[in-house]
């Protein structure tokens, strides 16, 4: 590599966008103490924090912030999934019971959700085939024929029974549970 591609690097390197083998090279480059390229690198350092100081920040326009924080929200972020409060569907599933899936771990059938249950809303009773998990997160409800208020957290173990699993206020839970229950006949 010439020398002035060396220094162009060092501008790059200051601005914090060199990554991968770029970065290694140049860094590689440095270790040994370049003069030139580490005066460079406090030059470019001194130029882009002057220019900070320098510009006036510019509030964007809402819809400019829209379309940014959009692009930001859905760039590619390989293992993290993010669902914000207004997206994705809640279909109903039972009169008054809607749920909206989070996530489907069909290595350990399971299933994340939310469900909202209307008030006066009931469940049928069922058998659980695995372990299920639920967290009031608001409003309250009776499973098991035991209430449950905000906070409150109820695991049932494979094989028990459900029953009485209703609402008289409404309430929105987090449940965990198995891609399958048996209803109880």
């Amino acid at each position: 590599m010439e020398h002035q591609d060396w220094l162009e690097q060092a501008e790059l390197f200051a601005l914090g966008v060199l990554d991968g083998a770029e970065l290694e090279k140049f860094s590689a480059h440095l270790e040994p103490g370049c003069a030139l390229c580490e005066a460079q690198l406090d030059a470019a350092r001194r130029t882009f924090n002057q220019l900070a100081k320098d510009i006036e920040p510019v509030a964007p326009s809402a819809d400019v912030k829209s379309r940014l924080l959009e692009r930001i929200d859905t760039a590619d972020k390989p293992g993290l999934v993010f669902i914000h409060a207004g997206e994705g569907e809640w279909p109903e599933v039972e009169p008054g019971i809607f749920v909206k899936v989070l996530n489907q771990d069909t290595v350990n059938k399971k299933i994340t959700a939310l469900v909202r249950m209307a008030p006066g809303a009931h469940y049928e009773d069922h058998r659980h085939t695995a372990t299920e998990e639920l967290l009031v997160l608001e409003g309250s409800c009776y499973s098991g024929g035991r209430l449950l208020r905000k906070g409150d957290y109820h695991r049932a173990e494979p094989g028990t029974e459900h029953f009485d699993t209703r609402t008289e206020e409404g309430s929105l839970m987090l449940l965990i549970f198995p891609m399958q229950s048996a209803p109880l006949t």
